[in-house]
């Protein structure tokens, strides 16, 4: 964001590698907290959270997670901000948390998909969708919930590609062998502020290929039989679908993954 212009303040517990930006420490479940750094603000990009049950319990996860939303959301309302880009999650639909494999609907999966989300940490991101729709009716708002994936740096894509996935089985297949390249994660939050729309929107932030060594048609046949296809998937096709992002973003994933065996 600083190296396209912007004006940035980092407001976090803590301030992670210098990126060029003003830093401030904030608690965002401190509601004073959160109004007092996002006044005069023009948009909010949301990322603060706890970003999965592992690292708390699922009651804190769920506190954490929505205090933070609504504090965030409500500042905005207090200040008239107008455009806010939020961080929710594949696991808005029901992914990789819930205690067995839940075949979907339909391949590929887009934001129309009904959600069966279970655990803690899913609710929060679904419930957090919903509460953008909230704040949409209060007043003409931007609101944008990206459904990121299996965030990585470069790092953690070459040790991903040390361990190449040719075999799924169910439980691993939970999370659709999605990933995103972090860099193009952060691009789309600056387009989702740099574009205009009317409302909320939801969006998957996705590469467009599996982590899979093996073509996502077998992968699925294997561990989801039987549910129908809406789009072709040729080769090593993403089942999440980001046509949307495309369509209202312009947001297209720039970085490929290298791929193993």
């Amino acid at each position: 964001m600083v190296s396209h212009g912007y004006d940035v303040v980092n407001a976090d517990i803590s301030s992670g590698p210098d990126q060029g930006a003003r830093f401030v420490a904030v608690d965002v479940t401190d509601f004073g907290q959160v109004v007092l750094v996002t006044k005069g603000a023009d948009a909010i990009i949301q990322m603060a959270a706890i970003p999965n049950p592992i690292m708390a319990p699922d009651h804190e996860v769920f506190r954490v997670n929505m205090v933070s939303n609504w504090n965030v959301r409500e500042a905005a309302e207090i200040h008239d901000i107008p455009k806010l880009a939020l961080a929710s999650s594949v696991n808005a639909i029901g992914a990789v948390f819930s205690k067995a494999p839940v075949a979907p609907e339909y391949f590929p999966i887009d934001e129309q998909h009904p959600t069966r989300v279970e655990d803690g940490y899913a609710q929060s991101k679904w419930l957090g969708e919903e509460m953008a729709n909230a704040f949409c009716r209060c007043r003409e708002v931007q609101i944008a919930s990206m459904r990121f994936h299996a965030l990585m740096d470069d790092e953690t894509q070459r040790k991903r590609q040390e361990v190449p996935v040719t075999k799924p089985t169910g439980k691993s297949s939970m999370d659709f062998q999605g990933w995103t390249d972090l860099q193009d994660a952060v691009r789309a939050c600056r387009l989702a502020i740099e574009k205009d729309w009317r409302g909320h929107e939801v969006f998957f932030i996705n590469g467009d290929e599996t982590t899979l060594s093996i073509p996502t048609l077998e992968a699925i046949v294997h561990v989801y039989p039987g549910v129908p296809l809406r789009k072709p998937l040729d080769g090593f096709a993403s089942v999440l679908d980001t046509s949307k992002a495309e369509r209202i973003m312009g947001w297209v994933q720039e970085t490929q993954r290298v791929r193993n065996g």
